[in-house]
């Protein structure tokens, strides 16, 4: 047999002329050359990519809040009128806004006009209230053939307008009363508002074509439009995260060039030819926003990335300098080094002397040194090994059968404990009490007894009857359980994964609700599978509110419980547990609806076999092998 070749020694007399080449030539000869172009190239591509990520940002900023502004304007088609001039919806009358223009609602009225124009500021009031950023709101209500009549609201009830001014600024003869789309009109001053008490000099306004839904599809007549004058102060405040530098300017523009935001505010309405290539030693970035017809334009001098880079070449510069002084710091270093390990060695052997022997000195080299701190290692560590076994392996066993006995002691204490308040309160007549301390430490018992991995479908609906019947002895009977299960009461299930289900369903649907609600379990069995379903009546949940949940189990995160939210820890405890145990087509399933209540389905295997069935079965295999 070949014998296994001792790894090379290095002399110290050869590491240390092989170190100090390395510290002398080797840095400088890569600083001068190759990184620093490579670092350069790094660092300038690097400042132009947090400039393009800025604008990127900046664009989808803009492009949510109009999002939130496209779903606003379409408000004008859910109105619903009533007489006490209140808001309210009714999903089986919606749209009546067309009867309010109309005077539909107003025939009896003296005066039909005034009616109209109170019920008008009405709406356009309540629309001003649902964004700060709102300054005004306006109706232009003018169906075909008919002179436009202008309703207005402004911030302030003193607020008056200039009719004919706002449609000159708006464009409203220039207007597309044909889109179905939300309207962009470019940013503008407030000139049509004689005493506005604004906040802002330029607004924003967009708009939504207003039609008689009621008619034939396809046909629908126009009515008018509706117009929400925006400050620009809230998209003026994205652009003051840029940390642009001197020179540097964002703004926004449609096709034909209108200026809607920019953190120059001599730019603001003003028409910008976009063409114009920049001039050399600029940057010129843009990010489109297409669901506008928006495009966000960034201008900035190169000037100060330039005078970045320069910096960084003195840098390196310095940098190369001083390794040539390292050249002479590094021997002396590295002698110090050298002796590091013979310090180390002295420094555990007072260690062992005083009966520590669970340190180790870091192996850090081949040569002599390395071998000697090998050999103590190995002397250490057998000194340790005795002394574990005679004595530290002596205190574990005796802690790990004290916890032991602890383990024994604390769950029948209590249970000793819960049967003494039980027996003082039938002693003394005290039935409830007595029931409620009984079902309580029938639940301890359930969950903090012998472990096993499957109990039967009827002691699980025994721990939730109980289990509701506490509920009901605090909340006034508030709910009624009951279960269909048929046959498979006597069927094998995980332990525990009823109870946070019904949990779930009495704090978020039944508690909320008015009157007493109904939690019903039912199971059935569908091909090789076991579908047991938790259903109530309580207040449902809506379908974003599902859509949290089944993102919550799908996702690695554990469930956060909180008061008012469905997506609770319980649910994605039970779901991971069968997921786990069974495979991915196993868990939980669930749909709800607002008003009506909440379905949730745990599917789990249909033949699950107890642990003393599984060793019988074993046992009977092996027999018959025999």
């Amino acid at each position: 047999m070949e014998k296994a070749r001792r790894p090379l020694r290095v002399s110290l007399f050869a590491k240390f002329t092989i170190v100090t080449i390395l510290l002398g030539i080797l840095p400088i000869v890569l600083l001068t050359t190759v990184m620093q172009r490579q670092m350069l190239t790094e660092y300038r591509d690097s400042l132009e990519t947090v400039y393009e990520d800025a604008i990127a940002y900046s664009a989808y900023s803009i492009r949510a809040r109009l999002d939130s502004y496209t779903d606003l304007s379409k408000f004008c088609y859910y109105y619903n009128y009533s007489s006490q001039g209140d808001f309210s919806y009714d999903y089986n009358n919606y749209d009546n806004l067309h009867k309010i223009l109309t005077g539909e609602y107003f025939t009896d009225s003296a005066d039909v006009a005034a009616s109209i124009r109170w019920e008008m500021g009405l709406f356009l009031n309540y629309l001003n209230k649902t964004d700060p950023s709102i300054e005004a709101t306006h109706f232009v209500y003018a169906p075909a053939g008919q002179t436009p009549v202008c309703y207005h609201k402004g911030n302030y009830n003193n607020s008056n307008f200039d009719d004919a001014l706002f449609l000159e600024m708006i464009g409203y003869s220039r207007l597309d009363t044909t889109s179905r789309k939300m309207l962009l009109i470019p940013t503008h001053e407030l000139d049509y508002v004689g005493f506005r008490g604004s906040r802002t000099q330029y607004v924003l306004t967009v708009g939504r074509n207003y039609y008689d839904i009621t008619g034939t599809v396809g046909n629908e007549k126009y009515l008018g439009t509706l117009f929400i004058d925006l400050s620009t102060d809230t998209f003026d405040q994205l652009f003051d995260t840029l940390n642009l530098t001197d020179g540097g300017t964002v703004y926004v523009t449609d096709a034909a060039g209108h200026c809607y935001f920019s953190s120059d505010e001599t730019l603001v309405g003003q028409t910008l030819d976009t063409s114009v290539e920049p001039s050399h030693g600029q940057m010129c970035l843009q990010q489109g926003i297409p669901e506008y017809g928006l495009t966000v334009w960034c201008t900035q001098s190169r000037l100060p990335i330039e005078a970045q880079i320069r910096a960084m070449q003195q840098i390196i510069t310095v940098v190369a300098a001083l390794s040539l002084a390292c050249l002479l710091l590094g021997a002396m270093f590295f002698s110090r080094r050298l002796t590091q390990p013979l310090r180390n060695i002295i420094q555990h052997m007072g260690e062992v002397e005083s009966g520590n022997f669970s340190g180790r000195i870091p192996v850090t080299s081949n040569d002599e040194l390395g071998y000697l701190t090998q050999r103590f290692n190995r002397m250490s560590a057998e000194l340790d090994t005795y002394t574990k076994q005679v004595y530290v392996a002596k205190i574990k066993q005796t802690k790990a059968e004290l916890n032991a006995l602890k383990s024994q002691i604390y769950p029948h204490f209590l249970y000793n404990t819960l049967e003494v308040i039980r027996m003082t309160a039938v002693s003394r007549q005290d039935n409830m009490v007595a029931e409620m301390v009984e079902a309580l430490s029938d639940q301890i018992r359930y969950v903090i007894g012998t472990v096993n991995d499957l109990v039967p479908l009827r002691r699980e609906i025994d721990i939730l009857t109980k289990y509701v019947y506490l509920l009901n002895c605090r909340f006034n009977n508030k709910v009624v359980f009951s279960c269909s299960c048929g046959q498979l009461v006597d069927c094998l299930i995980p332990k525990l994964i009823l109870q946070p289900i019904v949990e779930n369903a009495f704090i978020h649907g039944i508690k909320p609700m008015e009157g007493q609600g109904h939690i019903q379990l039912a199971a059935e069995r569908v091909e090789d599978k076991i579908v047991l379903t938790v259903m109530d009546n309580g207040v449902g949940m809506t379908e974003e509110a599902v859509n949290r949940i089944y993102a919550l189990l799908d996702s690695d995160q554990p469930g956060e419980k909180k008061d008012y939210e469905w997506g609770s820890i319980g649910l994605k405890n039970v779901h991971d547990r069968l997921r786990y145990l069974y495979g991915t087509e196993y868990g939980i399933s669930l749909f709800s609806t607002p008003g009506v209540g909440t379905v949730i389905h745990v599917t789990i295997p249909g033949n699950l076999k107890s642990r003393e069935d599984k060793e019988e079965n074993t046992h009977a295999d092996h027999a018959d092998r025999g």
